[in-house]
């Protein structure tokens, strides 16, 4: 499972009991050992109400008088809806039931005492209409281009505890049990499960409705547990590459066509990582089904996987590159998770950081195996890697190990920059254990604990097995030590490096990195990390490689032995003219910071045209993005860091401009408003100038598009106006080059047309806008919507907000792409914020009153603050229209540390930048005017 927001799960309250303590967990001892699931959906009528009945076989380990099992938003009636019996016996009399609203909990009194070891049949009768916010027993629509019709579907959302909407449970991820499912539906609609079709018979009172009977699956978690009823005539696609397991792909009826990209990788990823972890995945039959609304990115469900549209469908003429890679990731994730986290699962979801970040880690391995060409398993890593520095870069963070006592505080466990973060570190694991010890102990983790429940402990054990047999990681050094540092405490270490360049030695320190050095000094606390060290030169023997670790950087194992010391890297293998380059291609999560003269050195191999190859390209990533959070946070100057930068001009991989690309935006964010913006403007123009004339005058149309550095040219070309790039964008708009024979790709026509709207007429504008309401494909769709609010008009960008929210043609995992869009638009963000003051309730109705949701959707506005008066303004805002929310606190906390980190930095950062931009600029003008 992978998630589209950080969702907060709405169905879950604190409500504290009577002495005040937290709400605990369901008793352990009453066992459930099988599910009979019978539901009745009528999808096709007012209110959409469904209802029926579940028999749960069950034993208890000791004796007690009560059965206490989970049910939320269903109705139970008082008479006879709840009996009880002795496995095929006699009935046991029960003395009351009580159903807790507030607790979601349906506790069953019985006169006599359970037996134990006794099997009982729980049978409960129940009632509920279908949900509108995307969990549990929901409903969605959409609209049939090929008919023109709104159409309903009927879907389940479970994780983590909302299959309790659906059908009373026991709701608790320590309990797998088999299910038998079955639900009639009108006979129009067909029935999708984890299990296939046992049989279709038609139902005896009700007209026009049959029966859809599952055949029994095997033990599952209930969060596991998938159904979906709609007007599904077929699948898009079936593979029978493997003849005991059939491979469907399922969508509306007029986006089956899209399907068939990601039901040809499924089998291919199967075989590939049965082959990897060496255990055969034996399902009856997989259904992959994209749900036009849906709470996460896709779920790893039992024989039945479910997805957003956007992270099934492919379309190879209006799908873009990066959309393929999407679908590729999002089927690799739930592949892998049928090992990790359905075969091996979590005991609570303290833990589930642990499956997600083994499905994001290892689905890498599976898309690089399918398009090697992609070089994805790269960028894949280095994407997270940045992104994790980005976030974690401030005192208001998240750790990766979220306390959940009880259910109360199930939301804190989902933290995707958390499972970002994980991921790394096991990159960094794998890295430092080696090849074989690491797949060793994969492989041992899925044997030891198939079909049971498996903690992180339990698997740092295993590699620390492994380690010590092989003895790569190094005497005294322990896995459960090294991890505990980075998962317990939040944040990362700056790595400061000084050089002695003589005796060819180096001191490395490390202290926490702070993108504002304001909290640096009032940090009290002095956290350290274990940190294995690489290092590269010119000079150095395998300078592409990360594999060799030569040091730790370690802490004190006791508090008693006081504060972490300095590591010294002695006989380096670079002369004293040469530069070194620590943390080789992101070996561990750190920042790295140079004395001035090795700065010096590097920038002098940097900006030779071709020497600067000598310095791998994931490393110059790194490099780039070091030295422009560096210069933000003031570890270093922005003489310095600009200097270095303008190396940009040469520079033609795409890696390294994914990350220029983000922190150019960072920039921008804030300057764009200040009247000096036309100085930091013309700065981009001169570095960007050089590689758009480069790129114009080669042949277009041999480029390989998505996997070079063209298209992010052409977009920041574009978007700091290079006269060039907007003539282009507009000659290519009027000329309507369609994108299967042009020699754009999807998303730098994305940007010609964004440019088009932005800079061209209303007929320009209402041109794109029919392409919008034409297209049946969804990221296309959000491609366009995204274009529409590159418009300087005021009312233009006021409907784009209106369809965003309030329509039924935006589905709520794009809305962030597209408020983003308007926010970041120049006349955008004053327009967008009247408009989030004045509809905020909607807008939290919206994301289902979702915590998370709402502030990941707020995130652009914040990340364009730069005054203190817009601070002080959402300061107030969200604290008294989101205080009611649970853990509001804590996220409106994260969320304006990243508001006053741009006030900070216009303050005291943006005039030296401009400075050194002039400096810069006048100083080409004195080379140029000597050169003619």
């Amino acid at each position: 499972m992978h998630l589209s927001y950080l969702p907060i799960l709405t169905a879950l309250f604190f409500h504290p009991q009577a002495d005040g303590s937290a709400v605990s967990r369901l008793p352990q001892w009453v066992v459930p050992l099988h599910y009979s699931v019978d539901i009745v959906t009528r999808i096709n009528q007012p209110y959409q109400p469904f209802g029926g009945t579940v028999v749960i076989d069950l034993r208890s380990e000791r004796s007690t008088n009560k059965i206490v099992l989970n049910a939320h938003d269903l109705a139970i009636g008082k008479q006879r809806a709840v009996t009880l019996s002795i496995k095929d016996g006699n009935s046991v009399p029960i003395s009351s039931i009580k159903m807790d609203i507030k607790l979601s909990r349906l506790t069953v009194y019985v006169k006599r005492s359970l037996q134990i070891n006794i099997t009982y049949s729980l049978r409960v009768a129940f009632t509920s209409v279908l949900r509108g916010d995307n969990t549990g027993f929901y409903s969605s629509n959409y609209v049939d281009h090929n008919t023109t019709l709104t159409q309903w579907l009927a879907a389940t959302q479970f994780e983590p505890n909302h299959a309790r909407e659906a059908f009373p449970c026991f709701d608790d991820p320590i309990f797998r049990t088999p299910f038998k499912i079955n639900l009639a539906h009108p006979h129009m609609y067909r029935a999708l499960s984890n299990m296939p079709v046992q049989r279709t018979i038609r139902h005896a009172n009700l007209k026009d409705f049959v029966w859809t009977q599952f055949v029994e699956s095997h033990p599952m978690q209930t969060y596991l547990v998938a159904f979906v009823i709609g007007k599904f005539d077929r699948p898009g696609f079936t593979s029978s590459e493997r003849p005991d397991c059939p491979i469907s792909t399922w969508a509306r009826p007029d986006a089956l066509s899209q399907t068939k990209f990601a039901n040809m990788v499924v089998a291919p990823l199967l075989s590939f990582y049965e082959e990897l972890f060496n255990s055969t995945y034996r399902p009856k039959k997989i259904d992959l089904v994209a749900l036009p609304d849906y709470a996460f990115k896709s779920k790893e469900s039992w024989g039945m996987p479910t997805f957003t549209e956007e992270s099934l469908l492919y379309d190879s003429q209006r799908s873009s590159m990066d959309d393929q890679q999407g679908v590729a990731r999002a089927v690799a994730m739930m592949v892998v998770n049928q090992w990790f986290g359905n075969l091996v699962s979590i005991p609570w979801w303290h833990e589930i950081w642990l499956k997600n970040a083994f499905a994001l880690y290892l689905s890498r391995f599976g898309v690089h195996t399918l398009r090697p060409e992609w070089d994805y398993q790269e960028r894949h890593a280095l994407k997270l890697y940045l992104s994790v520095l980005d976030y974690d870069a401030h005192v208001n963070t998240d750790l990766v190990t979220a306390s959940v006592p009880d259910e109360s505080q199930i939301w804190a466990a989902y933290n995707e920059i958390g499972e970002r973060k994980a991921a790394v570190l096991f990159e960094m694991l794998h890295r430092v254990m080696g090849e074989g010890a690491w797949l060793t102990a994969l492989r041992r983790y899925l044997v030891i604990y198939a079909n049971r429940t498996a903690t992180s402990a339990d698997f740092w054990n295993l590699l620390q097995l492994q380690v010590d047999r092989n003895g790569r990681l190094g005497k005294g050094l322990n896995i459960t030590r090294i991890m505990n540092c980075w998962l317990g405490q939040p944040g990362y270490p700056l790595l400061t490096v000084t050089r002695n360049y003589e005796h060819r030695t180096a001191v490395v320190s490390q202290q926490r990195f702070f993108i504002t050095p304001q909290f640096r000094n009032r940090w009290s606390m002095h956290p350290c990390w274990w940190v294995p060290l690489s290092y590269t030169c010119p000079s150095c023997q395998n300078s592409d490689s990360s594999s060799s670790i030569s040091r730790w950087l370690t802490c004190p194992i006791s508090k008693a032995s006081g504060r972490s010391s300095s590591v010294l890297l002695d006989r380096l293998e670079s002369g004293p003219n040469d530069w070194i380059l620590i943390n080789v291609q992101h070996s561990a999560p750190v920042r790295v910071n140079y004395d001035p003269y090795n700065w010096q050195l590097l920038n002098k191999t940097l900006a030779d045209p071709i020497k600067f190859r000598l310095i791998h390209r994931v490393n110059r990533a790194q490099l780039v993005d070091d030295l422009f959070s560096l210069a933000w946070s003031g570890d270093i100057e922005y003489d310095m860091a600009l200097g270095i930068l303008g190396y940009l001009e040469h520079e033609d991989e795409f890696v390294v401009w994914a990350a220029t690309e983000t922190n150019f935006e960072r920039i921008n964010n804030v300057a764009k408003r200040s009247p000096n913006y036309l100085i930091y403007k013309t700065f981009m123009r001169h570095l960007l100038e050089q590689q758009f004339k480069r790129l114009l005058s080669s042949d277009m149309t041999s480029s390989l598009g998505n996997m070079t550095h063209r298209a992010v040219i052409i977009r920041l070309a574009c978007e700091y106006e290079l006269p060039a790039c907007v003539s282009l964008a507009r000659r290519e708009f009027m000329r309507g080059t369609p994108t299967v024979d042009g020699w754009m790709t999807i998303r730098e026509r994305e940007t010609v047309v964004c440019t088009a709207v932005k800079f061209g007429t209303e007929g320009d504008r209402d041109t794109v806008e029919s392409m919008y309401k034409r297209s049946n494909f969804a990221a296309e769709k959000e491609s366009l919507l995204t274009a529409l609010a590159c418009s300087r008009n005021v009312f233009a960008l006021q409907k784009v907000l209106i369809w965003t929210f309030e329509s039924s043609g935006v589905r709520k995992q794009n809305a962030r792409r597209t408020f983003k869009a308007v926010v970041s638009n120049s006349m955008g963000y004053r327009l967008a914020k009247k408009y989030v003051s004045a509809n905020m309730q909607s807008i939290r109705n919206f994301c289902s009153n979702s915590t998370d949701k709402v502030v990941n959707l707020m995130r652009p506005l914040i990340e364009c603050m730069s005054t203190p008066k817009d601070m002080l303004f959402f300061s107030k805002f969200f604290k008294e229209i989101l205080r009611d929310m649970n853990g509001s606190d804590r996220l409106i906390k994260i969320l304006l540390e990243r508001g006053n980190d741009n006030i900070h930095w216009r303050r005291t950062k943006f005039s030296p930048m401009l400075q050194a931009i002039r400096d810069i600029i006048l100083w080409r003008s004195r080379s140029n005017s000597k050169n003619i």
